[in-house]
């Protein structure tokens, strides 16, 4: 879920490209310096605009649930950049040596009914 400053970024991300478009109109119909530094300030606010949301990390969600004699052992996770973990044993089912580490991704182990997920690491970007 988006934070309200994740909106606010992305709306003047689109409030910019209107603005360039708009002034990319004007300099072509007529040239003056006045435009072309008002291009170029739009074009470097519409750059930083879109490294700001590429790079804003996210809160990272690690999610552990093991009833009905389930049990996760031995078994970390480590999310970076909004990653959302998710490791749920039930039912007698075990996870057992199968670490997650993620960065910007979903990623779920989950076993029941007896079942093993048993030395599974995964890596996900």
């Amino acid at each position: 879920m988006a934070t309200s400053v994740q909106k606010a970024v992305t709306a003047g991300g689109v409030l910019v490209g209107i603005a360039t478009g708009i002034v990319t109109n004007l300099i072509t119909n007529r040239w003056s310096w006045s435009l072309a530094a008002a291009l170029a300030v739009l074009a470097a606010a519409g750059i930083w605009l879109a490294l700001l949301t590429r790079t804003a990390p996210g809160r990272s969600r690690h999610h552990v649930r093991a009833d009905h004699d389930g049990r996760i052992e031995n078994s970390g996770a480590t999310g970076r950049d909004g990653a959302d973990i998710t490791q749920t044993a039930t039912r007698r089912g075990v996870i057992t040596g199968s670490p997650v580490t993620a960065r910007g991704a979903d990623v779920e182990q989950e076993t029941d009914n007896r079942g093993h997920i048993i030395n599974s690491p995964s890596d996900m970007q």
